[in-house]
């Protein structure tokens, strides 16, 4: 199940290259950048910065991967901690592409905003989160 997960967050992380590399040479000198609360672009920048969320999705990925997949994490996590850390890691991967696209299409003119699945995302994102704290009191601190 694990081996799945991840193979959708490189999906995921895939998806967020291609769209900023193929949208890239079209995109206007100023691109969105930050979103308020409300999901409409409130923040600017260069268009170079369409390639931030791709880069940082996949740093996330590459380092949680390393640290998680390591035999001495693999030995000490349990089971289901371990399926909640690569949900969790897939769920960011997925939000991190969505918002590069949704950064794009705002670029364009063909979206105002970042979209409802924006909400549904970051909502995934936290339930995994408050999903994983729970289990965590559930085991003992280990010294």
């Amino acid at each position: 199940m694990i081996t799945l997960i991840d193979a959708l967050a490189i999906i995921m992380l895939i998806l967020g290259w291609w769209v900023a590399l193929s949208s890239y040479p079209r995109l206007p000198e100023t691109i969105p950048v930050h979103f308020g609360f409300k999901g409409q672009a409130d923040g600017w920048g260069g268009r170079w910065m369409i390639f931030l969320l791709p880069a940082v999705a996949t740093l996330i990925f590459t380092l949680d991967l390393w640290i998680f997949t390591r035999p001495d994490a693999v030995a000490r996590t349990p089971a289901e901690v371990a399926l909640a850390i690569h949900l969790l890691i897939m769920e960011m991967t997925a939000l991190f592409a969505y918002i590069t696209w949704r950064m794009a299409l705002v670029a364009f003119g063909k979206a105002s905003g970042l979209g409802y699945w924006f909400w549904i995302l970051l909502l995934a994102v936290m339930s995994t989160a408050g999903y994983m704290a729970v289990l965590a009191s559930k085991y003992p601190k280990r010294s």
